[in-house]
C-alpha cells in the first residue's frame, strides 16, 4: 500500500501541477496548438515517473520485471503487439458506424470536409486534398501507430499497465481493470476540464471519459497480461492515432455521438468484453484470474 500511494501520489501531483499551471496561464483557450500538444505530452509522462521513482524506491533488482519489460517472449510480444494495433481500428470503425446509425446518417466525405477546412484556413497544397488524405492515411497512420507507442511505453503505459497492473492483480483481473479505469479516468480530468475530448462539459466530461477509461482498460489489461507494457502500449497507441477517423467519416461528431469517446462507441466497447472473457476463459495464464 506504501508503494502504491507513493505511485498515485506521484503520478497525479506532477500531472496535475502541469495543468494547474497550464490553467493559470489561460489553458487551452489562449495556447497554441503546438504549446497544447508540448503541454499534454509532458502530461503524459507523469505516470512513468511515478512507475521509476516507485520501482527504484520499492523494486530494486527487478526492474524490468516490475515495469513490465521481461518476463515475456519475443515472439509473444510481437503478436500481441500486433493484436494492439488492430483491435482498436475495428473498435473505432465499429463505434463510428454504430454512430452514424443511431443519427440516421451516411458516412461523411472525407475529401469534402478536408478540402472545407483548408479552403476556411487560407493554405494552399501542393496536391490535390485526396492525394493528401490517401498519404496520410497509408504513411500518417502508421508512422502515428509506431510514435504512439514508443511514447506511450515510455510514458502513461509505464505506470498504469506496466507498474501499476501487477500491484492490483490480487484483487482479480475484473475488479483490477475497473479501479484502474477509475484512476485513469480521473487523472485525465484537468485536461478535460480544459476542453480536451468532451470540450464544453464540464464535470459531465470528466465523468464521460472515467467511463470510457473503465471500458476500455481490460483491453489494455488484457495485452498487458498477454505482451507487457509495450503490448499495452501498442493499444493505447492506437486508439490514439484511428480514434480522429470520426472526425473524418462524421459530419458532426458531437457528444453523445462521436465514435469511440460517445455513447456508441461505450456500446461497443462494452459489447467487446464477453468475447474477452471468453478469451482469458478459455485460454488462461498460469497464475491469472
Amino acid at each position: 500500500m506504501r508503494a502504491i500511494g507513493l505511485f498515485l501520489f506521484l503520478a497525479f501531483g506532477i500531472s496535475w501541477a502541469l495543468a494547474f499551471g497550464a490553467h493559470r496561464a489561460g489553458g487551452f483557450e489562449v495556447m497554441g496548438a503546438m504549446p497544447a500538444l508540448a503541454l499534454m505530452s509532458a502530461y503524459m509522462v507523469g505516470p512513468s515517473i511515478a512507475a521509476l521513482v516507485t520501482a527504484l524506491v520499492f523494486d530494486r533488482g527487478r526492474l524490468g520485471e516490475a515495469l513490465g519489460f521481461r518476463g515475456f517472449r519475443p515472439g509473444r510480444i510481437l503478436v500481441w503487439i500486433l493484436a494492439g494495433w488492430l483491435i482498436p481500428l475495428l473498435l473505432v470503425v465499429v463505434a463510428i458506424a454504430v454512430s452514424l446509425l443511431a443519427l440516421g446518417e451516411a458516412p461523411a466525405d472525407p475529401v469534402a470536409i478536408a478540402t472545407a477546412q483548408f479552403e476556411a484556413s487560407g493554405q494552399t497544397l501542393p496536391m490535390p486534398v485526396r492525394d493528401l488524405l490517401l498519404i496520410q492515411l497509408a504513411v500518417g497512420l502508421p508512422l502515428a501507430m509506431v510514435f504512439n507507442t514508443v511514447f506511450l511505453t515510455l510514458s502513461e503505459e509505464l505506470g498504469w499497465r506496466g507498474w501499476l497492473q501487477p500491484r492490483l492483480a490480487g484483487l482479480g483481473f475484473w475488479p483490477m481493470c475497473l479501479l484502474i479505469g477509475v484512476i485513469w479516468g480521473v487523472w485525465h480530468a484537468p485536461l478535460i476540464l480544459m476542453g480536451h475530448n468532451y470540450p464544453g462539459m464540464g464535470w459531465s466530461g470528466v465523468a464521460a471519459m472515467t467511463v470510457f477509461t473503465i471500458l476500455l482498460t481490460p483491453y489494455h489489461a488484457l495485452a498487458r497480461e498477454r505482451g507487457g507494457v509495450i503490448a499495452a502500449a501498442a493499444m493505447h497507441g492506437s486508439v490514439n492515432a484511428f480514434a480522429g477517423l470520426s472526425l473524418m467519416l462524421m459530419t458532426a461528431p458531437v457528444w453523445p455521438w462521436n465514435g469511440i469517446l460517445g455513447l456508441g462507441g461505450f456500446a461497443v466497447l462494452a459489447a467487446g468484453l464477453l468475447p474477452l472473457w471468453f478469451f482469458r476463459r478459455f485460454r488462461p495464464l498460469a497464475g491469472a484470474r
